[in-house]
């Protein structure tokens, strides 16, 4: 999956992060090494909501901080 389908953004953490709504995925950056993360994100009457992710890149637990 390319950037391009990003098409949208959404507000998590106070950080405006980019979202695809097709597939349901936001990038998110790593709260630890601020790697770019495909996280799957639900939006609920426009609020994101998921639990949280570890990163593919240095394993940080991020909560989900809304």
């Amino acid at each position: 999956m390319s950037m391009d389908e990003f098409t949208e953004s959404i507000m998590i953490a106070d950080e405006e992060c980019l979202y695809n709504p097709t597939a349901g995925l936001a990038a998110i950056s790593c709260e630890n090494c601020g790697h770019m993360n495909r996280v799957e994100v639900e939006v609920d009457n426009g609020e994101p909501v998921f639990s949280g992710f570890s990163c593919e890149n240095c394993d940080y637990w991020n909560g989900a901080q809304q």
